[in-house]
């Protein structure tokens, strides 16, 4: 793959470094003493970002203007005033969530409020900083000098505003690695802007953003744009890179893109886009990488894309090319007569073929018209059925869910469960990270074949086998490598076929985090008697051999019993693993089985979700939305269209609920009697026999966890096991509540070892 020029967001924040130091050389008013609103407008930028180490050294600088650049901070001032501020942190998209973003208290309106004070900022790069909250647009607006603003690496949610399309002078503007989640503005008025970068968002579902023709570097991917690409693009004379892979963009590629002038690199993978791409098709010159690959693509590759060499990278795979390896079967990408249409010419070449044959090329253009006449027909009623579907249930989305609202400060008193909300409510003060899929430790996925499951099963033999039914086996297994996984055979709905199968795995293998027991590979087997359709299919998961969550809570003869913090952190694993799944599609995976038995543990006490829904999501032909599963597991295997889906939801916050109850007291609840009592015995000692929550504790853990710690996971407990689901806590607000749990934890025991300290030294 080759080199981005900007493959990074810490690298154009290095690059800006050296743009400020020249600048600081050139300028001969740079040695100006800063104007004091200025300085104090620096320091106030450092606070309200939580004191982070990058800005340490203007503690103390007589002159910040002179402080030498450093990766991490850079400061260039002319004529008293700051024109250009750089900060590189170290809370990215990377770093432990709980840590990672600022807390409650940080406020991003205030952050460009004080930002505002500096109306001679050109260059302004915030990266990696745990920034989070809904981009202010109203104050960026004031910063009518900027030329170039990096925001990436942060927790930035909701739109892109438009007031930053009213920046007039912006030449860069990088949004990539935050969570932004909504609209994005035309950047056509500005027509200096060179470089847009919005990538590794969830934008969308909108159109493909208009830019204007100084566009130098475009990068839009692993977003949620539709459409097609706009005829638009092919006049961007001055395009370099073009980066739009892992959207949804579908139709016809425009071929022009290909030639133009100044293109070195364009990817166009992991997209829908269909058809065939003519024959005289051209190639820049400069046009060093092209990544087609992971399409709907059909036909013979142009001749400028066939094979690679010292001077182009070209990736195709994952398509349905007639004359390429590694691609798909020509029914993936043909699936009707429109497949099969060549899309209208473009540019100059190719305009003086086939005109002996008008009466069959008129022919072919009315066909092609009455057909494409008719999907936009198609297209405009399920656009009418969608929106009343919308109407009538809002809370169904097409976008990953994600919160947008100011926190709320902890409450000083607890109330009785009934009418409680969790104490320090997080009303979802950033957007979600669930939806990020984290890879972290998880096996590569693939897709192997028969013969070697029946290698790593010893032929499916009776010893390997855990458990059966008449719809699905369980087996051990160990694959080549020596490493152990599960095997499960389920039969399949006759409905699919092999390619709605080959497509329900190509998601399901998305299915990847850190919490989760992931699926690794599968194994489709056809029917016998019709090859189109699968009879069965062999889900290979990771093997978890440390025993379940309950298991390290009761099973003390055998195991190191788990103490508070390490309790805690598993509950916080389950509660990462649930708020992946209620994100990760729309509508969400939910009703799953957050039973503490399925909760396994791995050799670093790692939790894992071990059996979780797989939905298909499909919309039926009113427009409704619905999940069901296409293996043959129970009678009925709807698990809820989308008016159910909260329900559900909230289904598995109560199963979180009564885990969290166990981790607190040792004990499993047996009966709904028992459940009933421990609430009621537990919200009498948060209301007003604190000490006595200290007694209910697992006696195995007596001495280990700060009171706060104990209480705030008791009150999130008793939340969780409301009656009515919507009492219940949305699972934003559970994980906030147990990381700050965790915090409260950590400084105890800071404090614990400090006062140690201190009376062995006396």
């Amino acid at each position: 793959m080759a080199p981005s020029p900007y493959s990074s967001p810490k690298q154009a924040a290095a690059l800006l470094l050296l743009l400020i130091l020249c600048a600081g050389i050139a300028s001969p008013t740079a040695a100006q003493p800063l104007a004091s609103s200025q300085a104090k407008a620096l320091l106030r930028v450092r606070r309200l970002l939580g004191f982070p180490p990058a800005l340490e050294p203007l503690r103390g600088a007589p002159d910040p203007c002179a402080l030498p650049p450093s990766p991490t901070l850079a400061v260039a001032c002319e004529g008293g005033q700051v024109t250009a501020l750089s900060v590189v942190g170290d809370r990215d998209r990377g770093a432990p969530a709980w840590r990672a973003a600022l807390p409650p208290s940080f406020s991003s309106e205030a952050l460009f409020t004080t930002l505002a004070r500096l109306p001679s900022l050109a260059r302004l790069s915030l990266v990696g900083l745990g920034v989070w909250g809904p981009l202010p647009g109203a104050k960026l607006r004031r910063l009518q000098a900027l030329q170039q603003l990096n925001l990436s690496s942060n927790y930035f949610h909701g739109d892109v505003p438009g007031d930053l399309a009213r920046l007039y002078s912006l030449q860069s503007l990088v949004l990539s690695w935050n969570l932004l989640n909504g609209s994005v503005p035309s950047f056509s008025g500005l027509q200096f802007l060179e470089e847009l970068d919005l990538s590794h968002n969830r934008l969308g579902p909108a159109a493909f953003p208009d830019v204007g023709k100084a566009m130098v570097r475009l990068v839009l991917a692993d977003n949620n744009f539709t459409g097609n690409i706009p005829a638009g693009v092919s006049a961007l004379g001055q395009l370099q890179y073009l980066d739009v892979s892992g959207n949804r963009l579908q139709g016809w590629i425009p071929s022009s893109i290909f030639s133009l002038p100044a293109l070195r690199y364009i990817n166009l993978s992991r997209n829908r886009f269909d058809g065939q791409l003519p024959a005289t098709t051209a190639c820049a010159v400069a046009l060093a990488f092209v990544d087609v690959s992971s399409n709907l693509l059909t036909g013979a590759r142009p001749a400028c894309m066939r094979g690679n060499s010292s001077a182009r990278t070209v990736l195709v795979a994952g398509n349905c090319f007639a004359d390429a390896k590694q691609q798909r079967a020509s029914t993936y990408c043909s699936p009707g007569a429109l497949a099969a249409v060549l899309p209208p010419p473009q540019g100059n070449g190719g305009g003086g073929h086939g005109r002996g044959k008008g009466g069959e090329i008129g022919m072919i253009l009315a066909i092609a018209g009455s057909i494409v006449g008719g999907a936009l027909l198609i297209a405009l009623m399920l656009m009418v059925v969608l929106r009343r579907a919308r109407r009538r249930h809002p809370e169904v989305s097409v976008l990953p869910k994600s919160p947008a609202s100011t926190p709320a400060k902890k409450a000083e008193g607890w109330k009785a469960p009934s009418a409680q909300k969790i104490i320090t409510p997080a009303d979802k003060r950033h957007a979600s990270q669930a939806a990020r899929v984290n890879t972290l430790e998880v096996p590569a996925y693939r897709v192997y074949t028969l013969e070697e499951l029946q290698e790593a099963t010893n032929n499916f033999s009776s010893s390997n086998l855990i458990k059966t039914s008449p719809l699905a086996q369980y087996y051990n297994g160990q694959l080549q490598d020596g490493s152990r996984v599960l095997v499960r055979c389920l039969k399949v709905k006759p409905k699919y076929s092999l390619q709605s199968i080959d497509q329900y795995m190509e998601i399901i293998s998305k299915l990847r985090h850190r919490h989760l027991v992931c699926i690794v590979g599968h194994c489709t087997v056809s029917d016998q008697e019709n090859p189109n359709t699968a009879s069965s299919v062999y889900l290979i998961s990771e093997c978890v051999t440390n025993g379940s969550l309950r298991s390290h809570l009761t099973e003390w003869r055998k195991r190191e019993m788990l103490k508070w913090p390490q309790r805690v952190s598993s509950a916080i694993g389950v509660a990462r693993g649930i708020q992946f799944l209620h994100n990760v599609t729309a509508p969400g995976i939910v009703k799953n089985d957050i039973n503490i038995e399925n909760i396994l543990l791995d050799k670093t006490l790692t939790s894992k979700i071990n059996d979780f829904n797989l939905p298909m999501i499909s919309t039926s032909k009113n427009g409704k939305i619905f999940s069901e599963i296409p293996f043959a597991l129970h009678e009925d295997n709807d698990i809820g269209s989308a008016p159910n889906t909260e329900q559900g939801d909230k289904q598995d916050i109560y199963q979180l609920g009564l885990i969290l109850l166990e981790v607190i007291t040792g004990k499993p609840t047996d009966s709904e009697i028992e459940l009933k009592s421990l609430k009621a015995q537990l919200g009498e000692a948060l209301t007003e026999e604190p000490d006595r929550l200290k007694d209910m504790a697992d006696p195995a853990i007596q001495g280990t966890f700060a009171a706060e710690s104990l209480s705030t996971v008791a009150e999130i407990a008793l939340n969780c096991t409301a009656g009515e689901p919507s009492d219940r806590p949305s699972i934003d607000d559970v994980l906030w509540n147990l990381q700050y749990s965790m915090q409260v934890q950590d400084g105890w025991a800071s404090s614990e070892s400090l006062g140690l300290s201190v009376k062995s030294q006396a």
